[in-house]
């Protein structure tokens, strides 16, 4: 009987090497090594970041990296390379002077920057008016999707006694074609930089507790509450009311934007928003990027200094 539950082993084990060799082998496609166009400024600024970062900047506009559906207008090729030089000066070079030199730029950053016109819009909707203007995380965790580049073209080009004065108000204080604009280009990219931590750490542990009963879900209500409401209620702006995440990355735009004794007076003044607020400012301490000392040298003259530069630049 042994011999028999051998010999029918041998059997199927036979047959089951015989039906392996017999499947084509699985081969993996492997994606030509990125080149660029060294014979450009452009080019040769993409490769730069590549090298230094790991980061690949793309522009050209293809819709099935979103989604069929989904309109939006492509960047215009003379708006890239002023924008990627200004999210250099307000991103990589602040979290390199911040945090450890070379480490949390690239540790912490995504793969890819995608750079649209103004916003996009899914559903066939040719209208930019309610658009997104930014993505991060909600379709691919390691993409990064940063709109409004037309929108800041049109400021960095301007000239007249008060450019220079809207070009700074549109980096610090109000961002043109973006939603939710408070603080600027600064914190529209860090907002959308704040989700792609989400989608990579999630949001700080028990930070969505203090105000859970008071997200408006499901609903453009945030949109009919003030400022204090907000505030009140546990959030830094309406925006923010949404659900947790779009809290979350509120939390930080403000928080970079706003000097000590506004966030003490105006927004740290119950207990929901002085827990999140040290609930957030422990989270970014952990992955080595102090967000005070963001704050505080994003607001250094010798950076705006540097931004009034690159504008005289490109006018």
């Amino acid at each position: 009987m042994k011999k028999h539950i051998l010999y029918l082993l041998v059997i199927c084990s036979s047959l089951a090497t015989a039906g392996c060799s017999k499947e084509a082998k699985l081969t993996a496609e492997v994606d030509p090594a990125l080149t660029f166009d060294l014979n450009t400024p452009l080019g040769r600024k993409q490769k730069e970041v590549f090298d230094k970062y790991g980061v690949i900047y793309e522009y050209e506009w293809n819709r099935y990296a979103f989604a069929p559906n989904v309109i939006a207008d492509p960047a215009k090729q003379a708006d890239v390379l002023p924008y990627i030089e200004l999210v250099e000066e307000l991103f990589f070079r602040a979290m390199d002077s911040v945090g450890a030199p070379g480490v949390t730029s690239t540790k912490e950053t995504p793969v890819r920057i995608m750079l649209i016109g103004s916003g996009i819009n899914y559903g066939g909707s040719e209208s930019f008016g309610e658009s997104t203007a930014g993505q991060a995380g909600n379709i691919q965790p390691n993409r990064l999707t940063l709109g409004g580049l037309s929108a800041f073209g049109t400021v960095l080009r301007a000239k007249g006694a008060n450019a220079d004065a809207n070009f700074l108000r549109a980096i610090y204080d109000v961002a043109p074609n973006s939603n939710p604009s408070d603080a600027g280009l600064v914190g529209f990219v860090y907002h959308e930089y704040t989700h792609y931590l989400d989608s990579k750490h999630q949001i700080p542990k028990g930070f969505e507790a203090p105000a859970k009963t008071n997200y408006l879900r499901g609903s453009d209500q945030y949109r009919r509450k003030t400022l204090q409401e907000a505030i009140n209620a546990g959030f830094f702006i309406p925006y923010g009311m949404q659900n947790e995440h779009e809290d979350f990355a509120t939390y930080v735009q403000t928080m970079i934007w706003k000097t000590d004794a506004e966030m003490t007076n105006v927004y740290l003044t119950n207990e929901a928003t002085r827990t999140k607020y040290k609930l957030v400012t422990a989270y970014f301490e952990k992955l080595g990027i102090p967000i005070k000392s963001l704050r505080d040298y994003l607001n250094k003259p010798s950076v705006r200094e540097r931004l009034i530069q690159l504008k005289r630049k490109y006018e």
